[in-house]
């Protein structure tokens, strides 16, 4: 790696640049260079074998399953809010409307402290409850 030498007026213009860069793209730049950052490492991981990541899981490195657990539950959380928000933050009253496509409501549960549909990808509807549910929607 190089060294570089800066003067302190040179410091300032540098830290003054992207001070102005994190303004100019809304302040918020990190919230979607974390996502795009997310979605690569997701896309290479859901490439790899996944009977190799079965056997290392299930020899001593389960804590890597928690912590894809806890990433999914807050991914969840944001994105709720993120879709509540931009929706106005109002419930719709259709019930398939409440849901994405390719899913469709089933119930309703407690996330955050406040009640949002329960929306299940239709190939999924697992218990007889579900596919009755789904059909009946």
């Amino acid at each position: 790696m190089k060294t570089i030498k800066l003067t302190e007026e040179q410091l300032r213009k540098v830290v003054k640049s992207v001070v102005k860069e994190n303004e100019d793209r809304g302040g918020n730049y990190m919230f979607f260079g974390n996502l795009e950052q997310i979605k690569r490492q997701c896309e290479l991981l859901m490439k790899l074998d996944h009977n190799m990541v079965n056997e290392l899981l299930n020899n001593g490195h389960d804590w890597a399953d928690d912590h894809i657990s806890t990433a999914k539950e807050n991914m969840d959380q944001v994105f709720d809010f993120m879709m509540n928000e931009t929706n106005g933050g109002s419930q719709k009253n259709n019930l398939n409307e409440d849901c994405w496509k390719g899913y469709k409501r089933v119930g309703s549960k407690k996330k955050g402290g406040k009640m949002v549909p329960n929306c299940v990808p239709v190939s999924e509807a697992s218990s007889p409850a579900q596919q009755a549910a789904i059909a009946i929607n």
